[in-house]
């Protein structure tokens, strides 16, 4: 495959894939905002200066009229000019410092501007505290009449209003809001950044991405399925696992597990291949769900199916099942002894309900690679081939050599691929890795999919029930002999092959 077709598109991202990173990620946008909101506050009280601002009221008259006429403006408005020039000079600047020595460091701004169309002039004064723009304009009351013939000798200036000043800074800053719109600001802009880290990431979000980033075919999707559908399994958090037996588990999640079910009985049809190992890159994938549950959905259709747990560090079966097996020669002891018949029986247990045969171990056990690469599991994997399908679960191939050490032992070899979960580099990787052994590749299963309403099917809730159609809670053959099953249906003795 070409890097071409390998370069990322709009088709391989899913909105609920970039909305769950958030979700999962919120304690990072939460720290960002708060990092933002402290940040703004620093950089704020280091930054800003308040300015506080003094005014003072002028009123221009002519010397000879005391009421106001248009000449009267005309010349308020030019002194309004000369005087705000004036201010601006440094010996006005000078005058004011040396009235005062509390005015000696003074760095405060004096202008002087005409109220509308009126004779008077306002005259401000802003500086960093209210005492020294109070004193600038206090001062200026004193020095100006001694200025007053640089601006006019035609116009009298009399104090209209006093110097008053206001106890708030005119440039007030809302400290709190600043903050809230800085947190805001960094919120968004670590959801962005962790949109951006998962789109880089290239998990498989979409089937569309897989089929473009993953050098396999992709076999089937399942979907996602809620563990706890009921009110009370909702509330006594019980996780139970997701069964396909289950009266609960929907028609949707049924279907595309006998999907690929169809795939193995496609190979064994075809190809005779029986022994088939189920796989992922690494830990919660879900391999150990959809084994189980490939393998109770063989047994359901009817066939004799035998379900192994090698991964003998962490196993999961026997909790899938609820704790139905129960050995006093578990998977792993027998593995640890050379091969007897005896053993072999002894481990085997049956679930009576499903008729599937199950070789778990029991506890955790370190010797995993050792006892999987040894005689006695050649040995049982040959043993096993009466069955029509035999199904293996193995460690995760990120974590441990055993599934790799088990492909070469089997027939066929699927990868488990979790939505959003591993990067496609490394599937790839695993693919490659699978593709050197004895084992046939047969591609992926794309695992715990949510994708829009669109891509799914659209007959699971028009149905109605949106169950599988089991009989019962269970519809089961009896592979030993010719008993009615559960739907109460006559079933021949199947041959061993």
């Amino acid at each position: 495959m070409n890097e071409t077709s390998k370069t990322l598109q709009w088709s391989h991202i899913s909105p609920y894939c970039l909305a769950r990173t958030m979700l999962r990620n919120c304690w990072t946008i939460l720290v960002a905002a708060l990092v933002f909101s402290l940040a703004a506050t620093l950089v704020l009280d280091w930054l800003y200066v308040p300015e506080y601002r003094a005014t003072m009221t002028y009123a221009v008259n002519s010397r000879t009229t005391s009421y106001l006429n248009t000449g009267s403006l005309t010349s308020t408005r030019e002194v309004a000019a000369v005087m705000s020039d004036l201010l601006e000079t440094d010996l006005m600047n000078e005058s004011i410092r040396k009235h005062d020595p509390r005015l000696t460091e003074f760095a405060g701004t004096i202008t002087a501007s005409q109220l509308g169309d009126s004779n008077f002039i306002q005259v401000d004064a802003v500086a960093p505290t209210p005492e020294q723009a109070f004193l600038a304009l206090d001062a200026l009351t004193e020095v100006f009449p001694e200025l007053a013939s640089f601006i006019s000798g035609r116009n009298v200036m009399n104090i209209l209003q006093p110097p008053t000043v206001s106890a708030f800074p005119s440039n007030m800053v809302n400290e709190d809001q600043f903050s809230r719109i800085a947190a805001i600001a960094g919120a968004v802009l670590m959801a962005v950044l962790l949109c951006y880290l998962s789109i880089q990431n290239e998990t498989i979000q979409t089937r569309t991405g897989a089929r473009h980033l993953l050098d396999a075919p992709v076999l089937a999707s399942v979907c996602h399925e809620q563990k706890n559908r009921t009110l009370k399994t909702i509330l006594k958090r019980s996780n139970r696992q997701v069964q396909v037996f289950a009266p609960t588990t929907s028609f949707n999640y049924t279907e595309q597990i006998s999907a690929v079910c169809s795939q193995l009985e496609h190979e064994a049809q075809a190809r005779g291949r029986k022994v088939f190992l189920i796989t992922g890159v690494g830990e919660s994938e879900g391999k150990s769900t959809v084994a189980a549950n490939v393998a109770s959905s063989l047994a359901l259709k009817g066939h004799n199916v035998a379900l192994v747990d090698c991964d003998l560090r962490k196993p999961a079966m026997n909790r899938f099942f609820e704790g139905v097996y129960s050995s006093d020669m578990p998977l792993n002891r027998m593995l640890g002894r050379p091969y007897s018949r005896e053993n072999l029986l002894g481990c085997m247990v049956r679930h009576e309900e499903l008729g599937l045969y199950m070789l778990f171990p029991q506890g955790s056990d370190s010797r995993s690679t050792e006892l999987v690469s040894g005689e006695t599991m050649d040995q049982l994997i040959r043993q096993l081939r009466v069955f029509d399908f035999v199904i293996i679960d193995s460690p995760p191939m990120g974590m441990f050599p055993d599934a790799e050490v088990l492909a070469d032992k089997v027939d066929a070899s699927m990868l488990i691929v979790r939505q959003d979960y591993t990067a496609a580099c490394d599937v790839n990787d695993a693919i490659d890795a699978l593709r050197q052994y004895h084992a046939a590749f047969l591609g992926v299963i794309l695992n715990d999919m949510i994708e829009s309403l669109r891509g799914q099917y659209g007959y699971g809730a028009k149905y109605g029930s949106g169950k599988y159609g089991y009989a019962g809670k269970y519809s089961y053959h009896d592979h030993s002999s010719g008993k009615k099953d559960k739907s109460g249906t006559k079933t021949e003795k199947r041959k061993e092959k």
